[in-house]
């Protein structure tokens, strides 16, 4: 799916937004089935419901606002927590994070997935730099941009808590059947929902210029 999602994003128009109105689409769908399952289904639906739309609106806002290079950046952070958080508490095992939610998840798998993060921010803000020739190199956007990377990370793995919460509430593995051998899509975007307004928010705040 990466090869699809970078280049709507990077494209814009069109493309951009039916994927958006697909994915969210979906989303829906796979929540409001799970939800069904629960006593009080009509407020987890309508929560939960909110909940996506406010993490998609924030994906458009920053494609059209920040422009397509701050998503991308968006994008390879989010992919490098969960990549980081992945192979590195696998590796490392240890103390579990939140067993009764996400019995896999562990706290060296956090930390992993921030440094993935951060670095990944690094590598991206410092190629944008080569690329301009009108671009000032500093140690403290470097920094900036570093912990603007952990931060969407913690974010990241806030959002899948929130996803794995209402699954472990549900009784179900997988919010849906969309991807074989991966469960639905929200198992996939739930790290970006929540990092989605973080980002965009904090983007603002440290004036980071790509």
């Amino acid at each position: 799916m990466i090869p699809v999602v970078l280049f709507a994003v990077v494209w814009g128009g069109i493309p951009f937004y039916l994927m958006i109105i697909a994915l969210a689409g979906i989303s829906l769908h796979e929540w409001v089935s799970m939800a069904r399952r629960t006593e009080s289904a009509a407020l987890h639906s309508i929560w939960g419901s909110v909940y996506i739309l406010i993490g998609f609106l924030f994906c458009v806002l920053l494609r059209e606002d920040q422009g397509f290079s701050a998503a991308v950046l968006f994008l390879l952070m989010v992919w490098a927590a969960d990549i980081g958080a992945y192979f590195v508490g696998k590796y490392f095992g240890g103390p579990k994070m939140a067993p009764t939610i996400s019995p896999n998840k562990t706290w060296a798998g956090l930390g992993g997935g921030c440094d993935f993060a951060g670095v990944a921010a690094v590598l991206y803000f410092s190629f944008n730099l080569l690329i301009s020739p009108e671009a000032v190199f500093s140690w403290w956007m470097i920094f900036l941009v570093f912990i603007l990377g952990v931060l969407i990370a913690l974010a990241g793995q806030g959002g899948d808590l929130i996803i794995s919460l209402m699954k472990r509430k549900t009784g179900v593995k997988d919010t849906g059947s969309l991807i074989p051998g991966h469960g639905g899509l929200l198992d996939r975007i739930d790290s970006m929902l929540l990092a989605a307004p973080v980002f965009y928010i904090l983007f603002s705040l440290f004036s980071i210029d790509l």
